[in-house]
């Protein structure tokens, strides 16, 4: 049984290196363009919880997971001179996380090579549990993250955030929601094959509140996490992934 878990993830994380969905970027994005695709692309990256938010520390082993997430581009083609792409931006990514002590732990994460989406992804997040109840259920867990991500080589984002995230465990079951800011600097490129109106190379800078809604459940050393994360727009996520 523990051998056919480990196989289906591994099938999972494979599937990520034939991932298909490219998008193409709108060109001639003035100011107001270009922070309302800094919001789009730059929140939207940002990094996400994708787990049971208490803590790994404790734990043995590690942990690593595959995840799948979509940015909405709706928006994003009716800016500057507009595309005719539709739906949402998917790419996956890889991620390892180890616990460092009983109410900390630490998780990176990244794209991997082979993917067609012209994206590259990357980041780590710190989580501190620093509450947790005697008579109910209910962790409170302090989430502390950044990371950057590079979008057909035109658009260069870092993004730094903080979450304070509300958790209920139930048996194998644990749902969450929390609350936070993140602050998206953006880098668009200009020049005859940029995307600025200018054509100079621009940095828009934002900050916005944060919402997050999740559910975690563990079927054994294996789980399955669900994600909405609401900024301006809402992006949705889900990640498999297994413990050691």
């Amino acid at each position: 049984m523990k051998f056919l878990r480990l196989i289906v993830f591994l099938a999972f994380s494979i599937s990520v290196f034939f991932a298909q969905a490219n998008t193409a970027l709108p060109k001639n994005l003035n100011k107001e363009d270009r922070i309302r695709a800094l919001q789009i692309l730059g929140l939207g990256s940002a990094s996400k919880i994708l787990d049971n938010p208490y803590p790994l520390g404790g734990y043995s082993g590690v942990e690593i997971g595959v995840s799948s997430e979509f940015i909405p581009v709706e928006d994003l083609a009716s800016l500057g001179s507009k595309t005719t792409d539709k739906g949402e931006y998917n790419y996956y990514t890889l991620t390892l996380g180890k616990g460092l002590y009983y109410n900390i732990d630490t998780h990176v994460y990244f794209t991997p090579f082979g993917q067609n989406e012209d994206i590259q992804s990357y980041g780590a997040q710190v989580r501190w549990g620093f509450y947790e109840a005697h008579f109910f259920p209910l962790t409170l867990t302090a989430m502390l993250y950044g990371g950057g991500a590079n979008f057909s080589n035109l658009i260069n984002v870092s993004t730094l955030g903080g979450d304070i995230i509300a958790t209920v465990a139930m048996d194998n079951v644990a749902i969450y929601v929390g609350a936070g800011q993140v602050r998206a600097i953006g880098r668009f490129i200009g020049g005859a094959d940029g995307i600025t109106d200018n054509q100079t190379t621009v940095e828009e800078d934002i900050l916005e509140g944060h919402s997050v809604f999740g559910i975690n459940v563990d079927i054994a050393k294996m789980f399955i996490a669900l994600q909405i994360d609401r900024y301006n727009d809402s992006i949705y996520s889900g990640k498999l992934g297994f413990r050691f």
